[in-house]
């Protein structure tokens, strides 16, 4: 007897064990997602509301795709029932979209054998701060009411961790950024003290030129202490641009 006339004969309408990965199988998801669990689900799972550490290892076939769905459905109804409690979930099972860079930055033509012994523990945590950074940046720019209970260091580590990690297409990075600082309420105005001086002496600088030739007096700028002055003012903000431009460039070489 095949498999379709047993199934027909016992009045089954589907196959329950076609599907080999649970977050395809619908019998799973329909029957057993919130009443059937693992043994040791207690263990795994532990208390939202106190969390701890859980490492699942197993083979292909072993469940850990079920454990993965069953959590996630746990920690939704968790974060219903305690919205000021809520867990943040970060899904790092997709490893294709950061492998495919991580090759290009080092060279589509070099072995892949070699590319991949040269991916390292801190590449997988940058890989999971880009996820987490990315889906809370998204729900904070997507999230009404008032702003979020942030200090001002808090802030500013949340704008340079957006800076470092945020990977969304949805938009622009400067656009997202700068909408993402106005939501938090870090503006950076000590940034542009720098920027302001040397804009603002150059402002002075060309009226002074301005005055000096409607009046005819131009001698001044023979001299070499106002060129001085000027170069001066420009100082703080070429440092800070060299410095940063230093540290962008180290950032994207690695």
């Amino acid at each position: 007897m095949k498999v379709h006339a047993f199934l027909e004969h016992h009045g089954i309408a589907g196959n329950p064990f076609a599907e080999e990965d649970a977050q395809n199988d619908t019998v799973f998801k329909r029957t057993c997602l919130e009443t059937t669990f693992h043994p040791a689900w207690d263990k795994i799972y532990g208390d939202p509301a106190d969390p701890s550490t859980a490492i699942v290892f197993g083979e292909k076939g072993a469940g850990k795709t079920a454990l993965k769905l069953q959590m996630v459905r746990q920690f939704e109804r968790h974060a219903s029932e305690h919205p000021d409690a809520a867990t943040f979930v970060v899904l790092y099972d997709d490893f294709n979209p950061f492998l495919d860079r991580f090759v290009s930055r080092l060279g589509a033509h070099r072995p892949v054998d070699r590319v991949l012994a040269r991916w390292k523990l801190w590449d997988h945590i940058d890989a999971i701060l880009s996820l987490a950074v990315t889906q809370l940046v998204t729900r904070l720019l997507e999230g009404k009411g008032a702003r979020p209970p942030l200090t001002q260091p808090q802030a500013r580590d949340l704008a340079l961790l957006a800076a470092c990690y945020d990977q969304s297409t949805a938009e622009s990075f400067p656009s997202r950024w700068r909408r993402l600082r106005g939501r938090i309420g870090h503006h950076g105005w000590v940034a542009l003290l720098a920027p302001a001086l040397a804009i603002g002496a150059t402002l002075a600088f060309a009226g002074a030129l301005a005055w000096g030739a409607m009046s005819g007096s131009l001698g001044w700028t023979r001299q070499w202490w106002p060129w001085l002055l000027l170069a001066a003012a420009w100082l703080p903000a070429a440092l800070r641009r060299g410095r940063a431009t230093r540290r962008a460039w180290r950032v994207v070489r690695g």
